[in-house]
């Protein structure tokens, strides 16, 4: 299964630690920059679905550490303190987590992340061209309030 923009990364994108260093007006952060440069891995300044696919499926494969195809609070928790050792996110991680969890299991599992996935990548696209570029993130919160709001089918 293809997961286009996994949650984790929306977790991470709500890390403070991603907005420590503060932008330039209506800039993006620098932990943020360097993610998505981290990502871009074409240097085209745009993120498309190929990327975004390729970006998370290693972010997912790296958080799940058991090899059980799904992602536990735990482990999304422990990824969010590797990648951002200290940052005081893990409030905002484990509420994002509980909404991204459909199905209340305790883990995500490939539907419920790409499905949260696909909604949070629509999110960042602000301007519906089917790829995320700096300008798409500069000034923004980008946490998506309608992850919380999805429903299990």
């Amino acid at each position: 299964m293809i997961i286009r923009a996994l949650p984790l990364l929306g977790l991470l994108l709500a890390t403070p630690a991603l907005a420590a260093n503060p932008p330039p007006a209506g800039g993006v952060p620098l932990g943020l920059r360097l993610l998505f440069v981290a990502v871009d891995r074409n240097a085209d300044g745009r993120i498309d679905d190929a990327e975004a696919d390729q970006f998370v499926d290693r972010l997912f494969a790296t958080a799940d550490t058991n090899g059980d195809a799904r992602v536990s609070l735990a482990e999304a928790l422990a990824l969010q303190e590797k990648l951002a050792p200290g940052a005081p996110g893990r409030k905002q991680v484990s509420a994002q987590f509980k909404h991204l969890d459909l199905n209340r299991d305790g883990a995500l599992d490939g539907r419920e992340a790409n499905k949260a996935a696909l909604a949070h990548f629509a999110f960042l696209d602000t301007d519906k061209d089917g790829a995320v570029t700096l300008a798409d993130l500069a000034g923004r919160d980008l946490t998506a309030p309608e992850l919380g709001t999805l429903s299990a089918r």
